[in-house]
């Protein structure tokens, strides 16, 4: 059941991409086009932050490692999620450091509880090795990150229901929204930043208050 609401989901927001590119010939608000160096960021809408766990999906991943899973097996403790491709050269590279920054940020003892995960949208490409280089190469700790790459079905339904809106180019890149997303321990999204160089701090409080053992106040987002 949930499958099908997210490709319907998915074919919503495919056709309010197209509708908005073809009105105005530029790509959608909160869209990276694969060859600019842009920041965009998209207008709040509270009302589209979906309240079902994501790890409701039925969906597999392989990790860096080489392991398959499937997405309940992420619950557990809050995550920090992105999705991206390895390859970019413009607004993934800047969605890993608004991540890391998001790390540092923490106290260590907050570190030992969050985990963060990038999901590839590039499942030709990224394989589980290349995941692993890339992981080596933006020097992150796999103690806390963990990188997936799964099936187009499975990149699609997670794209639906975190809110991302991806575009394949003919030359093989991507155009795609500049999405950072907090997940509570069950999965459940507590909070969406659109955009890059945004304001961290809701961010942070949304996630410091997903480690809360029974939290009361959740920041629903930018969206």
């Amino acid at each position: 059941m949930m499958r099908s609401r997210t490709r319907a989901m998915l074919f919503l927001l495919g056709m309010l991409g197209t509708i908005l590119v073809a009105g105005t010939g530029a790509s959608p608000n909160g869209i990276a086009p694969a060859h600019e160096h842009e920041t965009l960021s998209s207008e709040p809408s509270h009302d589209q932050i979906p309240t079902d766990s994501i790890y409701n999906l039925d969906s597999s991943w392989t990790d860096q490692d080489g392991q398959r899973l499937a997405m309940p097996s992420l619950r557990g403790r809050p995550r920090v999620v992105a999705m991206i491709y390895t390859s970019c050269k413009y607004a993934c590279p800047l969605i890993v450091d608004e991540m890391k920054r998001v790390e540092r940020e923490l106290s260590a003892e907050e570190r030992a509880r969050v985990g963060f995960a990038l999901f590839s949208f590039d499942p030709e490409r990224d394989s589980a090795g290349v995941l692993k280089a890339y992981a080596a190469k933006r020097g992150l700790d796999e103690s806390r990150w963990r990188l997936y790459t799964g099936t187009a079905d499975a990149v699609l339904d997670l794209a639906a229901v975190l809110g991302m809106q991806i575009r394949k180019e003919p030359d093989g890149e991507f155009s795609h929204s500049t999405l950072i997303t907090v997940l509570d321990r069950e999965g459940v999204i507590r909070y969406r930043m659109r955009g890059l160089d945004q304001d961290r701090a809701p961010l942070l409080a949304a996630l410091r208050a997903a480690l809360e053992p029974s939290p009361t106040t959740f920041h629903r987002g930018q969206d």
